[in-house]
């Protein structure tokens, strides 16, 4: 062509709010399947489980409109442009308010420079160069991929506050570290009857088990941050038992009491067979629910402790 042509990309339109299925399929019959409840998104091709609201958001907005540069219409060169019966193109299906399909976008590879990615309508030849970032909200950063269930789920474990924790315990195999925290309490002015109220804005660390001694702060804090935020990189099967994934009666648990009362357990399992060298990832469980969790080895290490990793310096 001897000029750009910027155009929408499908004839069809959408309602946001009336999309109650998203289907991505890719090579070898690999599907991601999303579906919309009355509250929240969740992944049926992941068990169900509840998928990142921001990440479904994003999608649907790049998808809605859709516009590209015109390429080609050329079957012979579909493939050029990672399109086609003779290409894996990524294809996405949008379903509407009575489950059916609306919308359908074929995905082929990013150009040689610039952001975006070639697409078409699977109905006609014609190749759009989008310079929307699709296949980044499909987690395919570098171009396309087998498209993943854990891109889009919600893998939030536990979050809180630093200073709602007020006591850890780290059971690991027949050892067992208790800690809890100590507030400084103001003396009490001269004549006052009530008793002041410790500032619980500053602590030291205490072990109450095995036996009682300080602890150095900075090292037990360390831990107590590392259990604010736990996120995990994936799940798998829940229905699975669990001592096959080391969950029964675990070696290594870690259990923290809060200061509105509640409590927390965190169960380490086995390390997951296929994990990449270096870390690894381990199957963990929490009290919470029956969610199996992959927690990444670094943030396992960043919570169980020896003894000698937590006493003050001489």
């Amino acid at each position: 062509t001897s000029a750009s042509d910027t155009a929408q990309v499908l004839s069809s339109t959408f309602v946001t709010e009336e999309i109650n299925r998203v289907l991505i399929a890719g090579a070898d019959s690999v599907e991601v399947i999303l579906e919309r409840l009355p509250d929240h998104w969740v992944a049926r091709s992941a068990w169900s489980h509840p998928v990142e609201q921001r990440k479904i958001d994003e999608l649907l907005t790049d998808l809605d409109g859709l516009s590209g540069q015109y390429r080609s219409d050329n079957p012979e060169i579909l493939v050029d442009y990672g399109l086609g019966p003779d290409a894996s193109p990524v294809t996405i299906t949008l379903f509407g308010a009575e489950w059916e399909p609306i919308y359908t976008l074929e995905i082929g590879r990013k150009p040689d420079s610039g952001t975006g990615a070639f697409v078409r309508d699977p109905e006609n030849n014609a190749v759009f160069l989008t310079r929307a970032n699709i296949l980044g909200k499909l987690g395919m950063y570098t171009g396309l991929a087998t498209p993943e269930n854990k891109f889009f789920l919600d893998l939030a474990v536990y979050k809180c506050e630093r200073t709602d924790i007020e006591t850890i315990v780290l059971h690991q195999g027949d050892q067992t570290l208790s800690m809890e925290k100590v507030f400084a309490t103001p003396e009490p002015a001269e004549g006052d009857s009530i008793a002041p109220v410790p500032d619980r804005s500053t602590w030291e660390w205490v072990l109450v088990e095995p036996e009682r001694r300080p602890l150095a702060k900075s090292k037990v804090d360390g831990i107590m941050n590392a259990l604010t935020s736990i996120r995990a990189s994936d799940i798998d099967d829940p229905g699975t038992p669990m001592e096959e994934y080391g969950l029964w009666k675990a070696d290594r648990r870690v259990e923290f009491a809060l200061a509105d009362g509640s409590e927390f357990e965190l169960r380490i399992g086995a390390m997951r067979d296929d994990t990449a060298e270096g870390q690894g990832e381990y199957y963990v469980m929490t009290s919470q629910d029956r969610t199996i969790w992959m927690l990444s080895g670094y943030k396992v290490d960043q919570i169980f402790k020896d003894l000698s990793d937590l006493l003050p310096e001489s």
